[in-house]
């Protein structure tokens, strides 16, 4: 049964179960080949950290570094660089009391994105299902067919809710969104916590709107809207026709938008090319000497 199959699948009598990680190519592509040969059905949950490490005590924090091996002079440094903050709230005059501050990293700080890595790196301890880290941007996803898939999810959200409410990170659960993939998708329901999470037909999924069938023409027409609102500032903008103004601009400021991460989303449909030839040919239409070609 698993000839040919390029990801994960574990066989326990009738119960099947394929697993991949899906925040590369390599792997979205790898999955959606084996889902297409099994004819398998499975669900991505997208969670969302709320506030990321500003509701999480220093001392949990630097506990943490510890458990990681970091030696005591850096854990020390980075508790003096914590510790000794305090704020208060002025509203139309009115000032409150000075208070300590226990929790919240500096914004803008370096080591506000690196704590944050190490904080949850070991978020995916005792998951069943696979787990993907990017940033305060989880997806817990699993194959779906019988209900034992949907248990093991289920219980891998249970695991989640209680080692956050433990850690005091809170998941931002209004933000949260399960995508239903497969042409038989059973759509299960589940819980975080005591509410229930909200199916959506499609999700933005770092900056790449996905939706249940895989279909990307909907991020194609976004990229295209983006590249002529681009286009349309830089003709507003400049009185100038040349190609050595105009194809700077283009490269720079139009172009990020019609490339960006477009080895995972790239055009299959001859209408989504069409579409994006018809924004490249605005822009070169703009360029004195290239009015009237094809």
């Amino acid at each position: 049964m698993d000839s040919g199959i390029e990801c994960t699948l574990s066989k326990f009598a009738d119960d099947t179960k394929l697993c991949g990680v899906v925040n590369t190519l390599e792997g979205r592509d790898a999955i959606q080949r084996d889902l297409d040969r099994l004819e398998s059905v499975g669900d991505v949950i997208y969670l969302d950290l709320c506030k990321a490490l500003n509701t999480v005590p220093y001392d949990i924090l630097v506990s943490e570094l510890e458990r990681h091996g970091f030696d005591r002079w850096t854990t020390q440094w980075i508790r003096n660089w914590l510790d000794g903050h305090t704020q208060r709230v002025v509203i139309n005059g009115s000032m409150s009391k000075w208070r300590t501050v226990t929790s919240d990293i500096p914004q803008g700080s370096v080591l506000q994105p690196v704590l944050f890595n190490i904080f949850i790196s070991n978020i995916d301890s005792g998951i069943k299902c696979t787990l993907s880290k990017f940033a305060d941007k989880t997806k817990l996803c699993g194959v779906v067919d019988a209900l034992e898939g949907r248990d093991a999810i289920q219980r891998d959200l249970d695991r989640l809710e209680r080692r956050d409410c433990a850690n005091l990170m809170k998941i931002h659960k209004p933000k949260c969104q399960v995508l239903h993939m497969g042409r038989r998708n059973p759509k299960h329901n589940y819980r975080l916590g005591g509410e229930w999470i909200e199916s959506s037909p499609e999700e933005k999924d770092l900056g790449v709107l996905t939706d249940e069938k895989l279909n990307m023409s909907q991020q194609c027409t976004l990229a295209a809207q983006k590249a002529n609102r681009v286009l349309g500032c830089i003709r507003s903008s400049m009185t100038s026709r040349l190609r050595e103004v105009i194809l700077p601009l283009y490269s720079a400021l139009m172009k990020p938008h019609l490339e960006y991460c477009i080895q995972l989303w790239g055009t299959l449909h001859k209408k989504d090319m069409e579409l994006f030839e018809r924004v490249q040919r605005r822009a070169t239409k703009m360029i004195r000497g290239l009015e009237h070609l094809s």
